[in-house]
């Protein structure tokens, strides 16, 4: 059966047929949900397992990419052998209409020269098997309240495999694995209107998560699922400030938390502006910070609409991109479209929009979901005069020996103005460290701790 929404938007899953009409601060986990992912039609992360009908999208098969990991710990391409088996241009994009974003359309209109390279889709999203264990139990316990702003009743794995509206769509997006402390180093790129590229900062990254501390107990989880510490290295001016934030489970009482270090002052000031969008200062306007990885933080400001399931075309499996150097990735208008990946995929379609009263510089955003990960790998946002203002692609890595796969660098477009900003670049700053949880490490993510490891 096939439901056709306005620009061929089809519904490709029975679960989203069953609750499109349950309302956003009621859902609950239902018997049938973890039914689903015992059934085997869904993996156990909640995608749908069989490949699509003609073929194009493949059956997920649950195996890890074999990726080998260097001394300076960069990620191979498990797929570097693949080649283009199509290419889509301005010229020909009309064809493809049903599979590409409107951002993506607007971009190849816009750029000269641009065109997607798409390669045959490779399922690679495949996680530990502790997380598959608490995704079924999250689909039998976890729910809403206070109208889709807090999760009660989930731990160590997504919520909501079975997603019944948009709320429990994005709590999916921002609770996806991305490991259990992960630290990177990486780099902030603008580029101009005019084309002109410029390094605006080197962040050194840590990410502790307590949602996913495995050895703990769910019954146990007060709420705070993650936290964030940024130290900034370059460029001179900039060096020695240091980000701290924590985000919850719980976005009616508690959105999130901020604390900034600035080494002029000498102390830590506690900064509620590290969120919504407020501009992220080295990204030139080009994005904020509820930009990062396309989308983060708290929901309080959105309803979130779920439109159902798609096939798209999406960046995808860009070990390539991340081990190219910057040279080779940064283009004028445009990332390199040789070092960037595109897959056929199917994602779930999120549309926010501002509740009554709430206030953001995106009136209107629309979020492209991978139904393997949950994470958004496309974007598209409006301004208040209703123009398509930006477009985002974010870039997974494949970390087959952790297992997981996630996004992890990401580019903003402005349709409008011109001018791109391509964040979280690993390309010429190293790899990515996974650990496992450990309360320890807790000792270096409180406010205390900025002031010593911000100092210049």
């Amino acid at each position: 059966m096939q439901i056709f929404f306005p620009l061929h938007w089809r519904v490709l899953s029975l679960a989203f047929l069953c609750g499109a009409l349950l309302s956003a601060g009621a859902a609950n986990a239902a018997p049938e949900d973890a039914a689903a992912l015992k059934s085997g039609t869904l993996t156990p992360y909640g995608a749908e397992r069989a490949g699509n009908q003609d073929g194009t999208i493949p059956a997920w098969d649950g195996k890890a990419p074999l990726v080998t990991v260097s001394g300076t710990g960069k990620r191979s391409d498990p797929y570097a052998a693949d080649k283009p088996r199509l290419t889509i241009t301005a010229a020909n994009m009309a064809a493809h209409a049903a599979q590409l974003s409107e951002g993506t359309q607007a971009l190849l209109s816009k750029v000269p020269g641009l065109r997607l390279d798409v390669y045959p889709t490779r399922r690679s999203a495949v996680f530990p098997q502790a997380i598959y264990d608490h995704v079924l139990k999250n689909a039998g316990r976890a729910r809403l309240t206070n109208d889709g702003l807090t999760v009660v009743g989930a731990f160590g794995g997504i919520p909501f495999p079975v997603p019944k509206n948009g709320h429990e769509a994005i709590w999916n997006h921002m609770l996806s694995y991305r490991g259990q402390i992960t630290s990177f180093t990486a780099d902030k790129y603008v580029i101009t209107a005019g084309g002109d590229q410029m390094l605006t900062s080197r962040q050194k990254t840590a990410l502790i998560y307590p949602y996913y501390n495995l050895g703990g107990q769910a019954e146990k989880f007060d709420g705070e699922w993650a936290r964030a510490r940024i130290n900034i290295t370059e460029p001179p001016a900039n060096a020695g400030q240091a980000l701290m934030t924590i985000d919850y489970v719980d976005n009616y009482t508690k959105p999130k938390d901020g604390w900034q270090y600035l080494p002029g002052q000498r102390r830590v000031r506690k900064s509620p502006s590290i969120a919504y969008d407020t501009p992220d200062g080295s990204a030139a306007g080009l994005a904020n910070f509820d930009d990062v990885n396309l989308y983060i933080g708290a929901q309080d400001r959105y309803q979130m609409k779920l439109l159902g399931k798609r096939e798209l075309y999406v960046p995808y499996n860009n070990n390539g991109l991340m081990t190219r150097p910057i040279k080779d990735v940064l283009g004028k208008n445009a990332l390199n479209p040789e070092a960037l990946r595109w897959e056929l995929h199917r994602v779930w379609v999120v549309e926010a929009t501002l509740r009554e009263g709430k206030r953001n510089t995106a009136a209107k955003r629309r979020l492209y979901l991978d139904e393997d990960t949950w994470q958004a790998v496309l974007a598209d946002s409006w301004d208040p005069q209703g123009k398509l203002w930006k477009t985002g692609q974010a870039f997974t890595l494949v970390a087959g020996d952790q297992p997981l796969a996630t996004t992890l660098s990401y580019a903003w477009f402005d349709l409008i103005a011109g001018g791109w900003v391509y964040a979280g670049a690993v390309n010429e700053t190293g790899a990515v460290s996974y650990r496992s949880y450990d309360d320890k490490q807790m000792n270096g993510f409180t406010p205390a701790a900025l002031s010593s490891g911000g100092v210049r």
